[in-house]
């Protein structure tokens, strides 16, 4: 089976090892790929154009796409392919909405009465300002609606942040299109969970559920990024709890989506605050989120390949069994590069630990030279995954892997998973 895998980050390195890990024989192609995924199969500098990819997928005979970022789905790849008769994997750009557009998704929450923070969505700065002063005040969340490479999110302590943060959003267009229009959105406390859902449009596949750290400070703190770690599985995500979320989020959106007459298929990811009144929706991605994928892929046991080829053909996962995993834990450290956020340090030359059955490193931000250099070529450079049989050594596994990554400006948090450390210590003492 010949498989085309459109990506340049992490997350698509390590689908690209799910996948070769479960099938030593599959043929990959990366579009454009990165130096990990050369490693496993061809690269080929194709990035972004529909036209392009379907051009590079049809002289390849592929038997199946793939789609890691959100931008090609939101700009409709999966449309283009799909009238051309080509099997990929992901939502229409109409589906994809449900991220490229938070107001959108807002609007199908509120159709099925999903539980989500109560939100304001606005195209005029000054009209936000006077909602955040007359309705929300302080804390409160200042949200990009548009495509923000996961940075377009500024929870604000106080007034004045939040004023700051809507200048910034939309006067300022730090996030360009993104911020055509802003959300000012109810702060909810509680802890984050990640959940991945394989979707048909109507049968569903959840997968462990995960938790990212989104700041880039230890102990959660300084600004969001893209994620810099992330764990799994958790133990607050109990049997009961993602019931109840697959009850009241994940399957209520599927069935309101349907009645739009834009059924969503392909990878669902969830963004839940585990709320005192319960779970409630963050966001909603339409695709493997990043560095979530890195943790949650290790530990998978059963098939990726079949339910992902059984979407791009348009086939039902109706009788697909539950998917399956292995015992103990995975934790995923990112490795940054110096600037990170804001203007990430590039060109700097990596050295970096070997793979192991308990170590992964997947790159995201590196790139060669015309010399065969490995050299960093982003803000988040690699992303190094520990395995244990419990989350203490998968931690230990993960930091020192960190540690070992070598380039001149390299920055981790040592902190990746500190809640359920603490939990686990709190249950050590009782």
């Amino acid at each position: 089976m010949r498989v085309l895998l459109i990506g340049s980050g992490g997350r698509e390195h390590a689908i690209a090892d799910t996948l070769r890990r479960e099938s030593p024989a599959l043929e990959l192609i990366g579009a454009p790929g990165n130096p990990g995924l050369a490693a496993l199969g061809r690269t080929v500098a194709v990035s972004g154009d529909a036209e392009a990819l379907l051009a590079l997928a049809q002289s390849e005979a592929v038997d199946l796409t793939i789609v890691g970022p959100e931008a090609p789905l939101a700009a409709g790849i999966v449309d283009r392919f799909r009238a051309a008769g080509a099997p990929i994997f992901g939502p229409t750009a109409a589906a994809a909405q449900l991220e490229a557009s938070k107001a959108f998704a807002k609007a199908v929450m509120h159709d099925a009465a999903v539980p989500t923070a109560r939100a304001e969505t606005f195209r005029h700065a000054d009209d936000a300002r006077r909602a955040v002063l007359e309705r929300f005040g302080a804390p409160v969340v200042i949200k990009a609606s548009g495509l923000a490479a996961g940075k377009g999110v500024i929870v604000c302590e106080t007034l004045d942040a939040a004023h700051d943060a809507i200048a910034h959003i939309a006067e300022a267009r730090a996030f360009g299109g993104a911020g055509d229009e802003v959300l000012v959105e109810e702060f909810m406390t509680g802890e984050e969970l990640s959940l991945f859902v394989l979707t048909d449009g109507t049968h569903a596949l959840p997968m462990l559920a995960a938790q990212d750290h989104k700041r880039v400070g230890v102990g959660d703190t300084g600004p969001n990024t893209g994620g810099m770690g992330a764990y799994a599985p958790v133990s607050l995500a109990s049997e009961a709890l993602m019931g109840d979320v697959m009850e009241r989020i994940v399957l209520p959106t599927l069935t309101a989506m349907r009645a739009r007459g834009t059924p969503f298929t392909g990878l669902l990811y969830v963004g839940l605050m585990l709320t005192p009144t319960g779970p409630r929706v963050v966001e909603f991605n339409c695709r493997f989120g990043d560095p979530e994928t890195q943790a949650v892929l290790p530990l998978l046991t059963s098939s990726l390949l079949e339910p992902i080829a059984r979407i791009a053909r348009g086939d039902s996962l109706a009788g697909v069994p539950a998917l399956t995993w292995r015992a103990g834990a995975a934790v995923t450290t990112v490795v940054a590069a110096a600037g990170y956020p804001d203007t990430p340090h590039t060109g700097a030359a990596i050295t970096l630990p070997d793979m192991s059955d308990t170590l992964r490193v997947f790159h995201a931000g590196t790139r060669r030279t015309a010399a065969g250099v490995l050299v960093s070529g982003g803000g988040r450079v690699v992303a190094v995954t520990g395995l244990g049989d419990d989350f203490t050594i998968a931690q230990a596994r993960s930091r020192a892997g960190a540690a070992a990554v070598r380039f001149d400006g390299a920055f981790f948090r040592d902190d990746i998973g500190w809640r359920e450390a603490a939990r686990i210590t709190a249950v050590a003492r009782a």
